[in-house]
């Protein structure tokens, strides 16, 4: 009277397009799923890639700071240093003067002082320089390690391995910083010479 029960397991009265949209594509879902995720590290490469930028364009920076602050310390050091060669040139000759006319007499031990005094300070001033060379030199020999570890750690790398971040480089930091007043014009980085 009722007819046959539908038997609950019984594929051949199903619709096998209902069942596919039921459950959706799975290729498709798999495909968008790499995606996504091929994004998520494109997105971390790029924000490593500017992080690395703004490191060196702050090394750059402070390199220029550094060049312009040791000119400016080796203008001013040149410049003392011949107001006191001619205070001493002037002293001189007024001591010679009055030595001639017979006003001052005994003033060559006075003289023979001054001298003594401006050969200490120059050699001061020498050994001065020297220093400020040298930090120059360890200054360039950092900058040129960084970029040499920069572009050790910038090689192409499979998709699937995961990028981890590059280790902090280590600049040696010194009291008092100060670059030599002599710039060559070819610096540690191609393409970015510090003219004068």
């Amino acid at each position: 009277m009722f007819g046959k029960t539908r038997d609950i397991n019984d594929t051949d009265t199903l619709d096998s397009s209902a069942i596919d949209e039921f459950f959706g594509d799975e290729a498709a879902a798999a495909t968008s799923a790499e995606i996504h995720d091929l994004r998520d590290r494109v997105e971390q490469v790029e924000s490593q890639i500017n992080s690395q930028f703004t490191s060196l364009a702050t090394y750059a920076q402070i390199a220029q700071e550094q060049v312009e602050l040791a000119r400016a310390e080796a203008r001013a050091a040149t410049e003392r240093s011949e107001q006191r060669v001619t205070s001493l040139i002037e002293r001189e000759r007024a001591d010679r003067i009055t030595a001639n006319t017979g006003t001052a007499p005994g003033s060559a031990p006075d003289i023979i002082a001054r001298l003594d005094a401006l050969e200490h300070s120059v050699a001061r001033i020498q050994k001065g320089l020297d220093e400020s060379r040298q930090q120059q030199k360890d200054l360039a020999q950092a900058i040129s390690a960084m970029f040499d570890t920069l572009a050790a750690s910038s090689p192409s790398r499979p998709a699937n391995t995961p990028t981890a971040s590059p280790a902090p480089l280590a600049v040696p930091l010194r009291e008092h910083p100060v670059v030599t007043a002599t710039i060559e014009t070819d610096g540690p980085i191609n393409g970015l010479a510090l003219n004068g």
